[in-house]
């Protein structure tokens, strides 16, 4: 399955080589839009193995949830400098750059850094040389540029991804089958969704100032997305390709602004007005309970897998029983 314009743009080749070395060095050039997403499809071709017995065509990799979101992130000018006048929105000619102040692309750098690196702690990755990052010069300090440098500075964050791909390692061929692993959906979503909320949880605090963000309104869906998203992870949702496609379906196709009424908004199609009421609806309630929601929801439903399975059907229900896209 490519990895292009639909929810992104440009056909990358999952092939580490891709990238250039210099001075014994893999140099990943990290605020450059194709380079991420190069980081990406390598991640999810050399993990697709794990899971061809839950999706045909690659689509079972867990992997897709992350990887769908940075290519809506891009299209929607989401990674752009907010304090300029042009947006860098995607432009299948023109693959741009991700602004070192945007909160979006911020807390993405988090999101794909931690996966990739400990992909090459774990050994995962078998690479040839040493990942070194190309840093830009502004906000250098709030980042992190090698294996080294990242497991010493967010630890938490690393072993968080480790075990991930840790997980992957320790599983068998099914009986019967050389190509098929004995890989649980459950338990590897689950520990995919751990990694991501630990970078989440990483890179927030560092670019929630409201000075990075193109609106009022922008800034608080970028928080209340971010918020949601635990509820997801608590549930287990399933991000194999299909179910984030059309989890994806509603995000906003382009940044927010203060004012609107996205209820009476025509510029917003029903699925989108249901994801973003969705979206604020839930950490809303969360917040209004002082965090009893998340707690309750998971004390009071005793059986895990019964709780996994409202959560899923509450987020469907609510996300996709509109009729119109």
């Amino acid at each position: 399955m490519g990895l292009q314009a639909e929810d992104g743009c440009c056909n990358t080749s999952g092939d580490i080589a891709a990238f250039p070395v210099k001075d014994n060095k893999i140099i990943i050039n990290i605020w450059n839009y194709v380079d991420r997403l190069q980081m990406y499809k390598i991640l999810i071709t050399q993990t697709n193995k794990y899971f061809v017995h839950i999706g045909a065509n690659d689509t079972g990799n867990v992997l897709w949830a992350l990887t769908l979101t940075y290519g809506k992130l891009y299209k929607t000018g989401r990674f752009s400098d907010p304090s300029s006048n042009s947006a860098y929105v995607y432009d299948a000619g023109s693959p741009g750059y991700i602004s070192v102040k945007s909160g979006w692309g911020g807390i993405n750098f988090f999101v794909i850094v931690m996966n990739f690196l400990a992909a090459v702690e774990s050994k995962f990755l078998n690479v040839p040389h040493e990942i070194m990052l190309a840093s830009r010069g502004e906000n250098k300090s709030d980042f992190c540029y090698s294996v080294k440098e990242c497991r010493a500075s967010y630890p938490e964050a690393m072993d968080a991804a480790v075990e991930f791909y840790r997980y992957l390692q320790s599983t068998r061929p099914a009986l019967g089958s050389v190509s098929v692993y004995n890989t649980s959906e459950d338990r590897a979503t689950h520990l995919m969704w751990k990694a991501h909320r630990a970078a989440i949880d990483t890179g927030l605090p560092k670019f929630s100032n409201m000075s990075w963000y193109s609106s009022v309104s922008e800034r608080n869906f970028t928080v209340d997305f971010l918020n949601f998203m635990e509820f997801c992870e608590n549930t287990i949702y399933h991000s194999d390709f299909n179910s984030s496609k059309s989890f994806l379906l509603g995000f906003p196709r382009k940044l927010l602004k203060d004012g609107e009424n996205i209820a009476s908004n025509k510029n917003f199609r029903t699925r989108e007005k249901a994801f973003l009421t969705l979206v604020k609806f839930m950490p809303y309630l969360n917040k209004v309970t002082d965090g009893w929601f998340f707690m309750v929801w998971k004390s009071t439903v005793e059986s895990t897998e019964l709780r996994y399975a409202l959560g899923r059907f509450l987020i469907e229900t609510l996300l996709l029983m509109p009729l119109k896209a």
